[in-house]
């Protein structure tokens, strides 16, 4: 183990928490870029105080000076200007950018996921694997700004309306869009509202006049 790091360890009293390992894992930062960010996180308001660092760290100050500047260049760490309780404005570090990152990191993966969903719901409603094309136009929809639930939704209608067909679903899409729909409540409320009125349209066309018992 590198002997900085076993001082911190074994000396100090550093909690190492699970989002911070896994930023020095995917940004792939050196012992001592590390060792600073542990620093930082376990801080009520950490400062760029070398003293206090290099106590804490056993690092020197042109090493300490090397990782803020990474840190800082990989935005995870930038200087505020705050007042204390004191009302005395002081220099602080803030770290919120490392939470920023994870939350980033967690979101794409999600968006990943929730895209894969949705390509398998459309093979399976069609019964059959999608072609690049037809994957390409659906990731176009999503782009576009189409939610994955109006999407779905889109394809729910087209189905029913025995219509497998990608065209005939952007149309669908485009329908509900010019019509200012931005969520399946929207939708689904048009469609009820429409079904309603043409039961009533009917009621009102029928001759009851004419309407005699056989």
């Amino acid at each position: 183990m590198n002997d900085t790091l076993y001082k911190m360890l074994k000396t100090k009293n550093f909690v190492l928490n699970n989002y911070i390992i896994k930023v020095i894992v995917e940004l792939k930062l050196d012992i001592n870029d590390a060792l600073l960010l542990i620093y930082f996180d376990n801080q009520d308001n950490p400062s760029l105080n070398m003293d206090k660092i290099k106590e804490n760290l056993y690092l020197d100050e042109e090493s300490i000076m090397e990782s803020f500047t990474k840190l800082n260049e990989l935005n995870l760490v930038e200087v505020k200007v705050i007042k204390n309780k004191n009302g005395v404005r002081e220099e602080v570090i803030n770290i919120d950018n490392v939470i920023k990152h994870i939350s980033t990191d967690i979101t794409k993966s999600t968006i990943k996921e929730n895209k894969d969903n949705l390509f398998e719901t459309f093979e399976s409603e069609f019964g059959r694997t999608l072609s690049s094309t037809e994957f390409q136009i659906i990731d176009g929809w999503l782009n576009e700004g189409y939610s994955e639930e109006i999407i779905k939704e889109a394809l729910k209608e087209a189905i029913y309306n025995n219509a497998k067909s990608l065209r005939y679903i952007s149309k669908i899409l485009i329908s509900w869009k010019e019509n200012g729909y931005n969520t399946v409540d929207d939708i689904r409320n048009a469609i009820k509202k429409e079904s309603n009125d043409n039961i009533l349209e009917d009621l009102f066309d029928y001759d009851w006049l004419d309407d005699k018992d056989e």
